[in-house]
């Protein structure tokens, strides 16, 4: 492993930054197209243009790092909860919008379907694995829900419910799009476009709760 310290100056954290973004990748592709086990460091290496290997450890201590640094990139619709206190009190027809935009960018990322297929294989062989995404992605999303459902129960813009189950619910319409989109091809059949499902679950749900 590499052990120096880390560039100072602007240009070279900027070039540092570029670095990591392209080991992250090469990882996906790599490990894509040969699993999690066949992508092996030094493929990864080759894919991302490095002149050694052991360049990938400046960056992160092990493959299990860099899996994990991969689940964080690949879901930018996290931003979207990021500053939760900021939203609670905003109204569901502009918050729920924005989760649901959120979620189809990032399903509809170039390589998702591939690296799909690699996290459903490692979390059943690794329930580590399956506990950390959970905690990285679905599960901050669904915690920030029922929490925001909750206030907007309070604000009288939501029927009284049970906001876990909501939460979960909602959760559940998206994933069934990412399932249907790049795994059960049979479940995704006759799917509209990811515009216009965004705009039927959010329909469908907000009509589901209203007040009024």
């Amino acid at each position: 492993m590499i052990n120096q310290a880390a560039p100072a100056n602007g240009s070279a954290g900027a070039d540092e930054g570029g670095r990591r973004a392209q080991i992250l990748d090469a990882a996906v592709h790599v490990m894509a197209e040969r699993g999690f086990r066949g992508a092996s460091i030094k493929r990864i290496a080759e894919r991302a243009g490095l002149k050694s290997p052991a360049l990938i450890y400046w960056y992160f201590k092990d493959k299990q790092a860099l899996f994990e640094a991969m689940l964080d990139e690949m879901a930018p619709f996290l931003a979207v909860v990021a500053d939760a206190e900021n939203l609670l009190d905003q109204p569901p027809e502009q918050v729920l919008p924005r989760i649901v935009d959120g979620f189809l960018r990032t399903v509809q990322q170039p390589v998702i379907g591939r690296f799909v297929r690699i996290l459903l294989s490692e979390a059943a062989r690794h329930p580590s694995v399956a506990e950390f995404f959970a905690k990285r992605g679905p599960l901050v999303v669904v915690n920030f829900l029922e929490r925001y459902l909750a206030r907007q129960v309070e604000l009288g813009r939501l029927r009284p419910h049970d906001p876990r189950a909501a939460a979960r619910a909602f959760m559940g319409m998206l994933v069934v799009y990412l399932l249907g989109r790049e795994v059960f091809a049979v479940i995704g059949a006759g799917f509209p476009r990811a515009e216009l499902y965004g705009q039927e679950v959010t329909a469908i749900f907000l009509n589901g709760l209203s007040a009024t």
